[in-house]
């Protein structure tokens, strides 16, 4: 009876996990667009988050959205994700991989 009780929470435990690992794999073989909605879209996205809205302040409206910009370079797009800029916080590899954030810049830059 032990066994069967220690299976079962076993396998309750590693349920969540391997759904996480599946969602991870499925990001690391997403596009661009996909990624950028998914790990940028909160501040950057169509709903005038808080990175388009200071964006608004400073830049003509049409250019708020990064979707948008015609002027954008890969290198520098790496550069601002990974060192921050203005109030926006670096974004480490943990939770933007070299390769995602390599297609998210294709992407922007319109290289994809």
């Amino acid at each position: 009876m032990r066994h069967i009780l220690y299976t079962a929470v076993f396998a309750l435990t590693c349920i969540p996990f391997a759904l996480l690992a599946e969602d991870w794999v499925s990001l690391e073989k997403a596009g661009g667009k996909e990624l950028f909605q998914e790990k940028c879209g909160m501040c950057h996205g169509d709903a005038m988050g808080m990175g388009t809205g200071l964006l608004a302040r400073r830049l003509p409206a049409e250019q708020a959205l990064l979707e948008n910009r015609e002027d954008l370079q890969v290198p520098f797009i790496k550069n601002v994700v990974r060192a921050g800029y203005g109030v926006m916080f670096p974004i480490s590899q943990g939770e933007v991989s070299d390769s995602q954030l390599e297609a998210i810049s294709e992407y922007l830059a319109g290289e994809d």
